[in-house]
């Protein structure tokens, strides 16, 4: 077998270069090992026929256009042409370049999803020919896949293709314009220059950081009283809380001296066993929430360690939605497989299904790839964050043709005869761990002991007290928590999500504090700026709207031509807006990051609002005012229901500067 394959043979563009020569194992036993540039490829003949096959390393290709502001215009350059950073792809052109100038056949055998189709189209087109051109589909880089893959070769994916492409020609035209706009105005402002960048999906997701930070950082909450009870039945003792909720602490201290000493009767008993269904295999969504809960990494790191464990042919595509397996699925050779790894946990799987491994499945499907699951094949030399995450998958597989758990249960109903109050007791106990042996990643609260008694017996109220509770404060997202809110609110793909949160931090827009996500003075000042002047660049609404059009494309319900022109003039109405507030836009964006002279808050760096505070301290000022208002209306003194949130930690930090400045006394 030669390095030169000659003329005529077909080029098979592979995403990655371990993907590649996954592709030449699985197709021949007699492949040669060939480089050009740097870049290594692939010769052998597959059922008769002269192949090559080659990587690229991601996109080679991407979107560019004319220098200054607005851009309307876009074209497809090599990436190493456009971004200094892509610099390295220059090699894998030129080979690419090299091996397709004499090829007559052409294969996409990138990732079967919307990038991939778009990484090997473009190579195609701007590299090959499209004329003879074909598509192979395969959600593993086993050898079975593989070979069933080449041997159905499907027609070009243009509806998929199309898609992408639509995808990266609008998110690019947002970005590059909003983003030029920003540094724009803040240079006119200042004179000076910074780097500063604004997105279709990654601006709505700044501003729902920003939204429910502030939210957080002014919360003041507001008192409740509960009536928490020691109920005696002959020799046991239970505490119960009552039903019934106070506004007014005296009003509860009232009640809850009534209570004392009263009557207790067990209206009804109810006895259950019910199942803990076993949970179905990891679509990518749910990997990353394991993942960033048991493991603590990010979606994004979750994603790229996922895609490694493929591309060593370890697990099945990572980014699917899907929580179904495919049809045909060898499952108890994959189980065989995997206990050459995991004997111990293999053997308790099937001793806990009986020998009839049946996978429970979820609700949500991909029409490209099947849920997330090992292929059996044998690990080596994976190890660190790596290996755990490949545990983490093997055991929800596992988990999932494991059995149920099973949990009993009792619910008891008490009455006061004297008030009608209502108490109810719940118990429960694991009878049988089934897949929780497996996944132990899940605890059941489960109680120590049953209150054992029968409809009908009394019991003595020993004790009743009042307990405040105060409200509970708004969410702030960790970056498993925006991935769930993009998801929920249809915003961002799969492959996508985790990298567009990353984004928020490398721009510094974000930070962690308390592993919680919250912004920073750039990510606020960008967020105001983008929600009062290019508001529609904030909206869910809109950007959902785009994700579905994206996906009418993907269907061949719309076209490339519709989008990008329903983009266009939305984006020349925000300019429009834009031209006439740049300066405003300027001036604010320099106040923020203290490029300015403007007064500063009394309690902070921001700059000055109102009564010598910053905006978002003048907000908890209005809060804490409102808030202390409740708390005396409902028998608190001012003193004390300060003293009360200053030791709260659901008070929001900029409400905390302001009580520990403030009087007491008013």
């Amino acid at each position: 077998m030669s390095c030169n394959p000659g003329e005529g043979y077909t080029l098979v563009i592979a995403e990655k270069a371990k993907s590649a020569k996954k592709i030449a194992e699985a197709l021949s036993d007699n492949y040669k090992t060939c480089t050009k540039f740097g870049v290594k490829y692939w010769v052998f003949n597959y059922k008769g026929e002269r192949h090559v096959v080659a990587p690229a390393a991601g996109h080679l290709f991407g979107l560019g256009g004319p220098p200054g502001f607005p851009v309307f215009e876009t074209s497809w350059k090599p990436l190493w042409q456009i971004d200094k950073a892509s610099y390295y792809t220059k090699k894998y052109v030129m080979a690419l370049e090299y091996l397709a100038s004499k090829a007559s056949k052409f294969i996409n055998a990138c990732d079967y999803d919307i990038e991939g189709s778009v990484i090997g189209y473009t190579i195609i087109k701007y590299i090959g020919k499209t004329t003879r051109y074909y598509r192979a589909k395969f959600s593993s880089l086993t050898k079975q896949e593989l070979v069933k893959a080449f041997s159905n070769l499907m027609p070009p994916d243009y509806e998929m293709t199309n898609a992408g492409l639509a995808r990266h020609e609008v998110d690019w035209l947002w970005g590059i314009n909003v983003s030029r706009a920003l540094m724009r105005a803040l240079e006119l402002a200042t004179g000076k220059r910074m780097i500063l960048s604004a997105g279709r999906v990654q601006s709505p997701l700044l501003q729902h950081v920003v939204d429910s930070a502030l939210r957080r950082l002014t919360f003041v909450p507001l008192p409740k009283f509960k009536i928490r009870l020691k109920i005696r039945f002959g020799g046991q003792t239970v505490k119960a809380t009552l039903e019934r909720e106070f506004e007014n602490m005296d009003e509860a201290k009232d009640y809850a001296s009534s209570l004392k000493g009263l009557q207790i009767v067990v209206v009804s008993v109810k006895d259950d066993e019910v199942a803990i269904e076993r949970p179905p295999p990891f679509n990518l969504g749910d990997l990353q929430a394991e993942a960033g809960r048991i493991l603590r990494l990010s979606p994004y790191r979750t994603e790229r360690l996922a895609e490694n464990l493929y591309l060593d042919g370890l697990i099945s595509y990572p980014r699917t939605n899907s929580q179904k397996l495919p049809r045909g699925l060898e499952i108890r050779e994959i189980l065989h497989s995997l206990s050459n790894v995991f004997g111990k946990l293999v053997e308790l799987t099937n001793k806990l299904n009986r020998g009839n491994p049946v996978p429970r499945e979820g609700e949500k499907d991909d029409p490209a790839h099947p849920a997330i699951y090992p292929t059996g094949e044998k690990p080596k030399g994976i190890k660190g964050a790596e290996f755990k995450l490949y545990e983490l998958i093997v055991r929800r597989f596992l988990a999932s043709v494991s059995s149920d758990a099973r949990v009993s249960s009792r619910s008891v109903r008490l009455s006061i005869p004297r008030t009608g109050d209502v108490v109810v007791l719940n118990f429960r106990k694991v009878v049988f761990k089934g897949w929780l042996l497996i996944y132990p990643y899940v605890s059941v609260q489960e109680t120590k002991e049953f209150l054992e008694v029968k409809e009908g017996d009394r019991g003595i109220i020993e004790e009743a007290r009042v307990e405040l509770v105060m409200s509970k404060p708004p969410e702030v997202y960790s970056r498993i928590g925006l991935l769930r809110w993009m998801e929920e609110v249809e915003i961002g793909t799969e492959a996508t999500r985790g990298r567009i949160i990353e984004t928020l931090f490398t721009r510094g827009y974000v930070k962690l504090s308390g592993g919680k996500v919250v912004h920073t003075p750039l990510g606020f000042a960008v967020s105001k700026v983008l929600k009062d002047y290019f508001g529609h660049l904030t909206s869910v609404e809109l950007t959902r709207k785009l994700e579905r059009d994206l996906e009418e494309i993907r269907k061949g319900k719309k076209t490339v031509s519709e989008v990008r022109s329903e983009t266009l003039e939305i984006l020349k109405g925000l300019i429009s807006v834009y031209e006439k507030n740049k300066e405003s836009i300027g001036i604010l964006l320099a106040e923020f990051l203290g490029l300015n002279a403007r007064r500063k808050c009394k309690l902070c760096d921001l700059p000055e609002y109102k009564d010598g505070l910053c905006e978002i301290h003048y907000i908890a000022k209005r809060n804490l005012e409102d808030a202390l208002k409740v708390w005396e209306e409902r028998g608190m003194k001012r003193e004390k229901a300060i003293s009360i949130l200053l030791k709260s930690k659901s008070v929001g930090k900029y409400v905390k500067d302001l009580m520990r400045v403030m009087p007491t006394d008013r």
